[in-house]
């Protein structure tokens, strides 16, 4: 609802970005205002209202909303804080109440059951849902074997190489129950046939395997419940993964109906998770994360996989989403090192128009290249990323980039680079996933003996401290969900960092040749001292130079203060 309030010359206008949800319950939005005042300006306004003195004053403005009602109170320097404020729907409710803590925490544990009830209903006919939150898509011409739909009928491909093709899968499930049977995720024959690419028939099983799903459920009986049972009562993180559930893997028809099976499976395991690492709590883009292996897991065995991905060391992306992101960090970092030692040319050219890896790299760090990428090529990396562990998002960012490092040095502005990066690669690669898988081998390979495949040492803490599965009641502040007034000094830190190393990769640009009349143009290595190695992933004429010197990089910090 929106509600316009004239003091003076000020005009507030208060959005309530909640007016999709269906309790009744009251929700806060913080407006600042700047207000002009001058006697004179008094054309449109009611004959009630007051008239201040000329002078300007910035107010703040609580506004609360309900599904009747809409109460402003102004809190400011001067005589503006004096000044009544009217709205459409006049309430006699005392502004005091407005303070009142448990007030606050009543409404916010209000809204967090009204959410919980909605996805326990799921799909009943009793629950109200809008209709905008149920996007409308041909289901049966444009849905892919994933479930995910598109924009135009899929061709009819049932021809006599996918007879073919259908054959060979049913083969490959056969040597996949029995290599499960006796597992041993050592053994080379794994490997081997891991980068081939696990059938999809076989991915549920083979996924468990690999993060060892089974065990962690048995070594932890009604973990999981308990965990859920905690989340409906405390859980601070709802409305925001309530937010996210609704936006994630609309395309596909497993979450494409609002509180459906998945979406609600999703909600679940999120809010848990958010209970069990209270340290981490929520972040988005575990959304993604817990979205692609509800696709292939039932919601428990989600759970413990999702707690695989945050804290196992293999992948450890909890330091991937705590505050700081110090392992984005440390990944970002030694990303620009490989470019700057592979591809030198391409990282020029990307300083040249200002393209620094976080603007391209983000979902390919956090969701391992989700919707960055063809889903089928993104279910091959987590294949290998799943058994090989961190080094792969690492080759794989590499690998990308040199497939299309022609293109991209065509492309001569920012914008035109991220979206290619971002969006067009997305909708077709270019290559099939087969031919990247390879040359995604085959940079792994390379990477290692240029001692680059795995990144600098973590620091203690990109890990959890405090225990998991214990409970930590949240403070007030965040149960009312306050934001801060104030960024943390690890924010702080994060947002300098970010400046100084805008303000570094300018003076790098500036004091460099261009390349256009330069030793990258000729082909030859722009170290001034040193040999080069020349070398090729391909057996064509494309080749990577490499500089025995490196350059320093200044350390790189990021603040993420929306989704990914």
């Amino acid at each position: 609802m929106n509600s316009t309030v004239y003091t003076n010359s000020v005009t507030i206008i208060s959005s309530n970005s909640n007016s999709h949800n269906h309790n009744n319950s009251a929700n806060i939005n913080n407006i600042t205002i700047t207000s002009n005042s001058n006697a004179n300006n008094t054309n449109n306004l009611p004959a009630s209202t007051p008239v201040a003195t000329n002078h300007t004053t910035t107010t703040h403005i609580t506004t609360t909303t309900s599904s009747d009602t809409t109460v402003l109170t102004a809190a400011a320097g001067g005589d503006a804080a004096n000044v009544p404020l009217m709205t459409n729907n006049t309430s006699n409710k005392s502004v005091a109440a407005l303070d009142d803590q448990e007030a606050l925490l009543q409404r916010a544990a209000d809204e967090r059951e009204a959410i919980f009830n909605r996805y326990s209903l799921g799909l009943d006919p009793t629950n109200v849902v809008d209709p905008w939150e149920n996007p409308t898509f041909e289901l049966y011409h444009i849905t892919d074997k994933y479930g995910f739909m598109h924009d135009s009928r899929l061709p009819d491909t049932r021809d006599s190489q996918e007879l073919q093709r259908t054959k060979i899968e049913l083969e490959r499930d056969k040597k996949w129950m029995k290599m499960l049977a006796n597992w041993n995720p050592n053994n080379e024959k794994v490997r081997r046939r891991v980068f081939k690419g696990i059938p999809d028939r076989m991915r549920w099983p083979a996924w468990k395997k690999l993060l060892n799903v089974d065990e962690l459920i048995a070594a932890n009986p009604d973990k999981y419940a308990s965990m859920l049972a905690l989340a409906r009562k405390y859980s601070t993180e709802v409305r925001q993964i309530d937010s996210d559930v609704n936006r994630q893997f609309r395309d596909n028809v497993a979450y494409r109906q609002r509180y459906s099976v998945k979406q609600c499976s999703l909600f679940n395991v999120l809010n848990a998770y958010s209970i069990y690492n209270p340290e981490l709590g929520y972040c988005q883009g575990m959304a993604c994360l817990a979205g692609v292996l509800l696709l292939f897991m039932q919601e428990e065995e989600a759970f413990w996989a999702l707690n695989q991905l945050i804290i196992d060391r293999k992948y450890a992306m909890h330091g991937l989403f705590i505050e700081g992101f110090p392992k984005l960090t440390r990944f970002l970092e030694h990303h620009d090192r490989i470019l700057s030692k592979m591809m030198r040319k391409l990282h020029q050219h990307f300083m040249k128009h200002n393209v620094d890896a976080i603007l391209y790299s983000i979902k390919w760090f956090f969701v391992i290249f989700v919707e960055r990428i063809p889903y089928s090529l993104a279910l091959r990396v987590w294949d290998i990323y799943l058994l090989e562990g961190e080094r792969v998002v690492t080759a794989m960012a590499v690998t990308i980039l040199y497939l299309h490092k022609q293109e991209l040095l065509r492309l001569k502005d920012m914008d035109s680079i991220i979206e290619y990066l971002q969006v067009k690669l997305h909708k077709n690669f270019g290559y099939n996933d087969d031919y990247v898988i390879e040359a995604l081998e085959r940079m792994l390979k390379k990477l290692k003996e240029l001692k680059l495949d795995v990144a600098p040492p973590p620091k203690a803490n990109e890990f959890p401290v405090r225990p998991l599965g214990q409970f930590v009641e949240a403070d007030v502040e965040k149960k009312i969900g306050r934001r801060r007034s104030e960024y943390t000094d690890t924010e702080k830190q994060v947002i300098t960092d970010v400046i100084l190393r805008s303000e570094q990769n300018a003076v790098e640009v500036q004091s460099t040749m261009s390349y256009e009349t330069s030793e990258c143009a000729t082909g030859t290595s722009v170290a001034s001292h040193g040999s080069s190695e020349t070398f090729s992933l391909e057996d064509n004429n494309i080749h990577l130079k490499t500089a025995n010197a490196l350059q320093n990089t200044p350390q790189r910090e990021i603040l993420l203060l929306s989704s990914t």
